[in-house]
């Protein structure tokens, strides 16, 4: 008898995906004997928003469908399913994943008896909803873990138990089911399950029941082995606490020696633990002295007490990323800080005070994500206990629902927090004024907080740019939710409205109570050759008529070379950490570093997204100063 064909689907964010979720399935379901005779199996694995993936997913024939279902792509396989039943309307389908387990209701319908949901952790489920499918009289009430509808009635079966031996499931990678040819770049690579927190926005700690169940390290260091062994470029380590045990930091050694050996990987991305900053401080020096590691992401959320404890937060310890902070940037380290806007309990002064006191700790650069409601999290059931009004988000393959107004945050205080958090990017984390912010803060002109709030107001008056006109845009069609709307905010400033946007800064300056001190007026000088170049082919922009104090002697295809007056020279080179001439007379800025040129022939937003990936990784991109 001819086996009958299954075909998964997975639709991640980023090209060239291993689908190892599909892995994990086939794997299992291979170890039992009735399955392997019975089934052949096919993976696919596409970017969500790649052109072509309807016409990909037509030319697919097969018995049973696996879609991997997560907020960002349900959109999609919603629609891929309709053209499915109706080319084929009795084809047997799953859904699994983290955005439709457990909501049977809106997933499910009588008219498509033969389309099954598994509610958890899909390799036992799934293995044995193929055992009833090959059996030819499939019982799916057998099958723990599982919705279908039968005779028009909704059947949730029991729940499929937890796997607590990981090393019971088969290796996708060791065991053949993956294969490093089908040019696949990034590798997720699970070293435990589970999460021992439960902030009521996430569904990781809540869909594992918070306990924490390890793969044996032996395992993951043979997976590891055997990626880096075929040059897989990018690792992702798909813990939610990575740096949480004590072994993380011998399974950082391991990829550092498998970079030496082997070349490979080039850069290892991780979910750092939350409360222990000795730890992942120790596994970012291993990795990035190995030269894995482009920069740190940083998961602080927010700094108000009361939105903590209202996302049941309250028990990760802020001082954790406040030490871990300070030792990268000891280590000149490329960090972000990930924060969230509006939680429930934050209030826009809350917010901004939170994020002006972590400028002046000391922050390299943040990523200010908006709020978004998924299946599944506890905040969702408490929309009235917190007023949660929200917004469906425009990306027709996203089922997000984007927080606009809490009982603490109206419409304006919401935009006024979004353009604070624009302005925050460009006047903090791409260097726009950051040491006139030092020293306003230093002096007790004004804090970070206050300098950002003032720039807001002063850009609600001034004539329009492509940078402030990007930024209404973007809240005016609630695009703030897309991966490049921080990404613009580089292309305009650093780029495309360079020019205009150094007068802007220039102009709000001398607009400033403050403007007169002549050591301010050094710092901003200072501030205005030290903004980073976001593509190499950025014209360098004779500045000298701007500069007063700071003589530009020369202009170059690349960058300046500047002469400093005798007062300020010991302290240009603190500020610039020129550790080789204590008191340099001239100074050498180069801006062409590790830049990729700016594609007019591409679309802006793929220029959008590489000006994002920039952001997290500032060091890469920043002017190199040398004493002449």
């Amino acid at each position: 008898m001819p086996k009958r064909r299954v075909a998964f689907f997975e639709f991640p964010v980023f090209q060239g995906v291993f689908p190892l979720a599909s892995g994990y399935l086939e794997a299992t379901a291979c170890s039992s004997p009735l399955v392997r005779r019975s089934f052949d199996f096919e993976k696919h694995s596409y970017r969500v928003g790649d052109p072509g993936i309807t016409e990909r997913f037509d030319a697919v024939e097969a018995e049973v469908y696996a879609f991997s279902c997560y907020v960002w792509n349900t959109g999609l396989v919603r629609r891929l399913l309709a053209r499915l039943f109706a080319r084929r309307p009795g084809a047997h389908v799953m859904l699994g994943g983290p955005q439709v387990m457990n909501k049977s209701e809106y997933y499910l319908a009588p008219e498509h008896p033969s389309l099954v949901l598994c509610n958890g952790e899909g390799e036992y489920t799934f293995t044995n909803y193929l055992a009833q499918l090959a059996s030819g009289e499939p019982e799916f009430s057998a099958v723990n873990g599982m919705s279908f509808y039968r005779d028009g009635e909704l059947i949730t079966t029991p729940k499929q138990e937890r796997v607590r031996d990981l090393d019971e499931l088969p290796s996708p990678y060791l065991d053949g089911y993956l294969d490093a040819r089908d040019q696949y770049v990034w590798a997720v690579v699970e070293t435990n399950r589970g999460c021992p927190f439960r902030c009521t926005y996430c569904y990781w700690g809540a869909a594992t029941n918070a306990k924490v169940h390890r793969f044996h390290e032996d395992r993951v260091f043979e997976e590891l082995t055997w990626l880096s062994e075929r040059g897989v470029p990018y690792i992702f380590i798909a813990d939610a606490n990575f740096g949480m045990l004590r072994r993380d930091v011998e399974i950082a050694r391991h990829l550092a020696e498998c970079r030496e050996r082997f070349g490979a990987p080039l850069t290892v991305y991780f979910s750092s633990s939350k409360n222990t900053p000795e730890r992942v401080t120790e596994i970012t020096r291993v990795l990035d002295d190995a030269g894995l590691v482009a920069t740190q992401p940083i998961s602080l959320q927010t700094m108000s007490p009361r939105a903590l404890d209202r996302v049941k937060r309250s028990n990760i310890k802020s001082r954790s990323y406040i030490e871990l902070q300070r030792v990268l940037n000891e280590r000149r380290q490329s960090s972000f800080l990930e924060m969230i806007w509006p939680l429930p309990g934050e209030t826009l002064s809350s917010f901004k005070r939170g994020l002006g006191e972590l400028c002046s700790l000391g922050a390299d650069s943040f990523i200010v994500y908006p709020l978004l409601l998924i299946n599944n999290v506890e905040m969702d059931e408490q929309r009235e206990e917190h007023g949660l009004v929200t917004i469906e988000d425009p990306d027709p393959n996203s089922e997000a629902q984007i927080v606009v107004r809490t009982r603490d945050v109206s419409d304006a205080d919401y935009a006024e927090g979004l353009r604070f958090a624009y302005h925050l990017t460009s006047l903090y984390s791409v260097r726009g004024l950051r040491f006139v912010g030092r020293h306003l803060c230093s002096t007790g002109a004004a804090s970070f907080d206050e300098l950002i709030s003032d720039f807001s107001d002063y850009c609600e008056r001034a004539e329009s740019n492509g940078y402030i006109a990007h930024i209404e845009s973007t809240l005016r069609t609630s695009a703030q939710h897309k991966f490049s709307s921080i990404g613009g905010v580089l292309h305009y400033a650093l780029h495309e409205d360079r020019a205009r946007f150094d007068r802007l800064l220039r102009d709000f300056m001398r607009s400033r109570p403050y403007w007169g001190d002549e050591a301010l007026e050094f710092m901003f000088e200072l501030d205005l050759l030290n903004r980073p170049h976001v593509y190499r082919n950025t014209p360098i922009i004779d500045m000298r008529a701007a500069l007063s104090l700071l003589r530009a002697r020369s202009v170059e295809h690349d960058g300046y070379t500047i002469e400093v007056p005798e007062r300020y020279r010991g302290r240009a080179a603190r500020l610039l950490s020129l550790e080789q001439v204590a008191a340099p007379r001239l100074l050498r800025v180069r801006y062409r570093t590790t830049q990729l040129p700016y594609m007019e022939a591409k679309p802006l937003a793929d220029n959008f997204a590489y000006c994002q990936d920039r952001l997290h990784k500032m060091t890469s991109i920043m002017p190199v100063w040398t004493a002449v």
